[in-house]
């Protein structure tokens, strides 16, 4: 976006989510698979750590083990006036 640089823009975070790949068997060359499942409305404060507790309470619940947890975040961007 051309004079991109020189505005001023402000981030609004709107959501989060907890999304969490879960072991799902293997292919047929035998790598692992995973399926991904997760969790919405997560308060935008919460903290990085409490996500991850979360997440580990959560796998202890499932048949299969957790291999990766991500946070998405879905933000507002705003030009300043």
């Amino acid at each position: 976006m051309k004079g991109a640089e020189n505005m001023t823009v402000s981030k609004n975070p709107t959501s989060l989510k907890l999304s969490m790949d879960v072991e799902n068997g293997t292919n047929s060359l035998g790598a692992m698979q995973t399926k991904s499942t997760s969790v919405g409305s997560v308060r935008l404060d919460a903290e990085a750590a409490k996500c991850l507790a979360v997440t580990e309470a959560i796998g202890e619940l499932m048949s299969h083990a957790v291999v990766n947890v991500y946070v998405t975040e879905k933000a507002e961007l705003d030009k300043a006036e």
